[in-house]
């Protein structure tokens, strides 16, 4: 029997070839309770799925009595519904026409019921909980369309003749970062070979040493090659992210701007400054984004202005889902941490997300953070391709840099899967003009 939402035909050839071997093939292809309209049906699965971890031959005579055992048989119609479903299979070979029916009509179910729950969900909803509504649709639609337009089993033979084609083009082109955009540092481009499509790449530090204005300081270099950037500005105004940007743009001292006491040469560099209205930089400053909402307009910025780059400023004032708020603040991170990570892999862009080290690195002494320092979630180091450190070393007795308004602040790199890792980039930091600047080359 078979209508838009279910076919029972298609679930009872499953089921028969699974009793003529074909479980293999239901078990890759991830079959539970979701794939049946017939509770019955699954009830007999999960008999040979049982079977089947067992190790044990899945035989009629067996399956029968297992049947028999767990109160099913009768259910079903007893044994002669086994043969009947047997040659409907006819053999086990025919298990993948049978699941991708199957597949189609559980599909055409979830979907039928997501959208019913988000009806009911906005009736009466406020703003905020509309946009809770419209980002878990979003989600579901994007991982059904993900799973729907997998129609073909996929193998290397494309994926190694893309990384031919880039390798031509890089030894073509003399490139001085391999794979990713350019950070417009050298030192940290040979380090990580750029900025590489899909990766998530972690700036973590204590408050006070700059993650914000690296970022903005590396987003200017990268803006002035001509990349567009979507930057989530959850702790900073678009105002203010506009004015840092500004400074490290044109060498203006904020200090001065904002006592409001300015000379004819801060007046000029002002002018300089609003050229940065020109580069192709997209501002979110909502404070209240969820890494589903995230999600969904980095997609836009990515659709509608071409933008290769996600800067998230930081991961842990992201909002997490009500189910991961009810868990507690490690499960939050933890979501958001694989949220930044599918978003990267999803959008095809490498994804910046600024975090925060845990408070007990400074109970130990002005030392090198390590993973282990990463606030509130192991998850972190996990889900990124490259963490990296922000951290004031110990001054040598001559250094002099003390005595200046700028600073020497390292950046560690604590891992990297694709380049080099434990080494240090010094950096001078120039906090009154939010200004990175690179001091010397990958340190160990």
């Amino acid at each position: 029997m078979e209508n838009a939402l279910y076919n029972l035909e298609a679930e009872q050839g499953l089921l028969g070839c699974c009793l003529l071997g074909g479980m293999e093939e239901a078990v890759a292809a991830g079959v539970d309770g979701a794939w049946f309209y017939d509770l019955r049906y699954y009830e007999v699965y999960r008999t040979l799925e049982s079977m089947y971890e067992r190790a044990e031959d899945i035989e009629a005579v067996k399956v029968i009595h297992e049947l028999r055992s767990n109160n099913v048989l009768d259910k079903i119609g007893g044994a002669p519904a086994i043969t009947d479903w047997q040659d409907k299979a006819p053999t086990k070979h025919n298990a993948p026409y049978w699941l991708s029916e199957m597949f189609l009509h559980k599909t055409r179910r979830q979907t039928k019921a997501k959208l019913e729950s988000a009806l009911a969900a906005v009736s009466g909803a406020s703003a905020g909980e509309i946009d809770d509504v419209i980002s878990s649709l979003q989600s579901f639609i994007l991982d059904i369309k993900d799973h729907v337009s997998r129609t073909t089993d996929e193998t290397l033979k494309e994926t190694v003749q893309e990384i031919v084609e880039e390798i031509e083009e890089r030894y073509n082109n003399k490139s001085d970062t391999p794979w990713g955009i350019p950070t417009g540092w050298l030192t940290l481009d040979n380090a990580l070979g750029g900025l590489r499509d899909g990766g998530l790449y972690i700036i973590a530090g204590r408050p006070g040493q700059g993650k914000t204005a690296m970022a903005i300081s590396m987003a200017r270099n990268i803006l002035l090659s001509g990349v567009p950037i979507g930057m989530f500005s959850l702790e900073m105004t678009r105002k203010d992210l506009g004015m840092r940007l500004m400074a490290v743009h044109a060498d203006m001292d904020m200090t001065t701007v904002y006592r409001g006491v300015l000379s004819k040469d801060d007046f000029k560099r002002i002018s300089i400054g609003t050229e940065v209205k020109m580069l192709p930089i997209y501002v979110n400053d909502r404070t209240d984004l969820t890494t589903s909402m995230m999600r969904s307009e980095a997609r836009r910025y990515v659709s509608n202005h071409g933008v290769r780059l996600i800067i998230v400023d930081y991961l842990q004032l992201l909002q997490g889902s009500k189910d991961a708020r009810k868990q507690g603040k490690y499960e939050v991170v933890s979501e958001i941490s694989r949220g930044l990570k599918l978003m990267a892999t999803e959008l095809n862009v490498p994804v910046i997300a600024l975090a925060q080290l845990n408070r007990e690195i400074e109970k130990k002494g002005n030392r090198k953070p390590q993973l282990s320092d990463l606030r509130d979630s192991g998850s972190i180091e996990q889900d990124a391709d490259c963490c990296m450190f922000l951290y004031e070393p110990p001054l040598d007795v001559e250094d002099k840099s003390h005595e200046t308004l700028s600073k020497r602040v390292n950046m560690a790199i604590a891992k990297n899967r694709n380049g080099q890792s434990g080494g240090d980039i010094q950096f001078e930091f120039q906090p009154e003009y939010t200004k990175f600047i690179p001091m010397s080359p990958l340190g160990r």
